[in-house]
């Protein structure tokens, strides 16, 4: 059609993995970074663990973005996770106010710390996954995932702290490299497990893979405890973002793409407006 064009770029001899998806090419809003302006914001892109040997984005595409200047590109550590794409632990939100965005961080600590609060209220008991059957990854019968049983599995708690460390890897590049303050940051409850590669995968369905369309956010919904009639895990989340002028709508997509290691944004597309100025005449 017209003012439409795309570039196609396929690799001859290199095999193609989940890296090369483009939930691993994300854009942050327009940033100021140490003097220098980036009024396109900063491409980002997820690898593997500087000097490891594990799963990267194909050379041919990476450095086709790596060719786009004026975005310059940030490169994350998200080989940690089975799909291995940045956008399950990252995303920004606009708001009104003069930063103009906030940037959103799955959390497996705010995760455990909203538990715990909740156990110390007395809702230890409050389930998880309700009408949701059997787990879709571990196979245990989700009637019986409580608050208490959560707060009291060792291994569990083990695999998400080396989940919030590589999180917090990454939240340092960010800060760094986009110029962000803490708070600039929200932190979003979410909790992972590893599987049997020692990859994780999200142990409810990840709140930060969610689309935001202006104000409104269309967010997957958590199947989290539910304490006093309401999930608890949407409950705070509203009480994080509501107040930035956000809505969030909680939306069920556990059979047709949670279970298959993804989420509503894997299988939807979004059509943008574009700038009104000539963004192609950005000079780096």
């Amino acid at each position: 059609g017209p003012d439409f064009g795309y570039v196609h770029k396929e690799p001859l001899f290199e095999a193609r993995a989940s890296l090369d998806s483009f939930g691993n090419v994300e854009v942050s809003p327009p940033v100021s970074v140490a003097g220098k302006e980036y009024p396109l914001g900063r491409i980002l892109i997820g690898s593997s663990f500087p000097a490891s040997a594990g799963r990267r984005m194909t050379g041919l595409v990476r450095d086709f973005l790596y060719a786009q200047r004026v975005q310059a590109p940030v490169e994350l550590y998200s080989d940690w996770l089975a799909v291995g794409n940045v956008n399950e632990f990252v995303t920004f939100v606009p708001t009104s106010d003069k930063k103009r965005f906030r940037m959103l961080l799955a959390s497996p600590a705010a995760c455990y710390r909203l538990f715990r609060e909740k156990q110390k209220e007395g809702q230890g008991e409050a389930t998880m996954f309700k009408g949701k059957g059997t787990a879709w990854y571990s196979g245990t019968d989700t009637k019986r995932v409580t608050i208490n049983k959560v707060l009291a599995n060792d291994v569990l708690a083990q695999q998400n702290q080396y989940v919030q460390r590589c999180i917090d890897w990454n939240r340092d590049i960010l800060k760094k490299e986009l110029g962000l303050l803490e708070e600039d940051i929200i932190d979003l409850p979410a909790l992972f497990k590893l599987d049997k590669q020692g990859k994780a995968v999200p142990y409810f369905p990840n709140t930060v893979t969610m689309m935001v369309l202006a104000k409104d956010l269309g967010i997957p919904k958590p199947f989290g405890p539910v304490a006093g009639g309401e999930c608890c895990l949407e409950r705070r989340i509203r009480a994080l973002l509501e107040p930035l002028g956000l809505c969030c709508r909680f939306l069920e997509d556990v059979a047709s793409y949670h279970g298959s290691l993804g989420e509503v944004r894997c299988g939807t597309n979004v059509q943008r407006r574009p700038f009104a100025f000539k963004w192609w005449h950005c000079t780096p």
